[in-house]
């Protein structure tokens, strides 16, 4: 998604107001409290809207799980996962506590063919399965300092009216009629370092729960800031290594140095972006292949169609049909670990 501006999916509305009918409450009102002229919600405002219901329900899941998350639980969470050693640790902690204090089945973290795959049995609704999964990965992506890119997502359910969302959320397309929640991504990110700070978690609980849809850096950290600048301007405004050691009055080592402490690079947060705005774009379809090439200033559409297939393994053209019609398990000939 973008930034906290950018307008949240009416469908995601729908079943947040559906959440607080099930419980009795109106939706409507605290809507109307967050945002009193009409229109798409924001990021933002979604959140501050998440946020009071949790608070009037007693449960920052607002119903998803077998127990209620009692408000802090989430902030708890962070905490526990915040002195792992690595990813590998800090996912399996955060799966265990939501076990613990949720009664969320326990899940399973494997390994296969560079893949590392974590497998939820329990989530009976899309609503509930996202919920789960941006609760979980929001936190773990902010303490990688960079997007962990998913290549695949199955939901136990049945595919729900405009699914498309779904897919446009987890920038890959998700599938439905599994047998457990499922969600894949390459195995290399669980060996990635843990080091962030009790001040920065504190800074990252106070955007919460907004932050947790636009999914990975706040803005606490210098790889934060500059994803914040580059997603504010087109692609072919991006400043170069150079200049951008400039705007921060930093020589180019020196900015070098500071977002290598920070397990990033100037380079990886400018392929992230443009990876994630190439996937809405062609979710979009509004632009050819090429038009989007040249929209994100690639030289010509070949480097394009290149960059996107080494990325996400697969081509622009099929991943704009797979987000027309989000394929079933039986597509993928999905096998569930044992």
């Amino acid at each position: 998604m973008g930034n906290l501006d950018s307008a949240i999916d009416p469908l995601f509305v729908e079943e947040i107001s559906d959440c607080a009918g099930r419980a009795g409450l109106d939706v409507a009102q605290i809507i109307r409290d967050v945002q009193p002229a009409a229109g798409p919600l924001t990021l933002n405002q979604y959140g501050q809207v998440w946020f009071s219901l949790a608070r009037m329900m007693g449960d920052e899941m607002i119903g998803t799980m077998p127990y209620p998350l009692r408000p802090g639980g989430f902030a708890l969470m962070c905490h526990t996962i915040l002195a792992a050693p690595e990813l590998r640790t800090a996912l399996r902690r955060a799966l265990w506590f939501m076990h613990v204090v949720t009664g969320l089945p326990e899940a399973a973290l494997s390994t296969r063919n560079d893949m590392a795959t974590v497998t939820v049995p329990g989530p009976v609704s899309a609503f509930a399965c996202r919920t789960l999964l941006i609760v979980l990965l929001g936190p773990v992506c902010w303490l990688a300092r960079r997007p962990i890119p998913l290549t695949e997502v199955a939901f136990p359910c049945a595919q729900p009216a405009k699914a498309n969302a779904y897919s446009r959320l987890f920038g890959t397309p998700v599938s439905f009629q599994a047998r457990a929640l499922q969600v894949s991504f390459a195995a290399t990110y669980l060996d990635l370092p843990v080091n962030r700070s009790e001040a920065a978690l504190k800074r990252y609980l106070k955007q919460a729960p907004a932050n947790l849809l636009v999914g990975y850096h706040g803005t606490d950290d210098l790889t934060g800031r500059i994803r914040a600048m580059l997603a504010a301007r087109p692609t072919g405004d991006w400043p170069d290594f150079e200049d951008m050691a400039a705007l921060y009055g930093m020589s180019v080592s020196t900015l070098r140095r500071q977002l290598r402490a920070e397990g990033s690079s100037y380079r990886d947060i400018a392929a992230a972006l443009q990876l994630a705005r190439a996937k809405r774009m062609l979710g979009e379809g509004q632009l050819s292949v090429a038009a989007i090439a040249e929209a994100l200033n690639y030289a010509e559409p070949s480097a394009f169609f290149r960059a996107f297939r080494i990325a996400t393994g697969t081509t622009p053209a099929r991943y704009r049909q797979n987000l027309r019609r989000p394929p079933t398990v039986s597509d993928r000939n999905r096998q569930i670990p044992g």
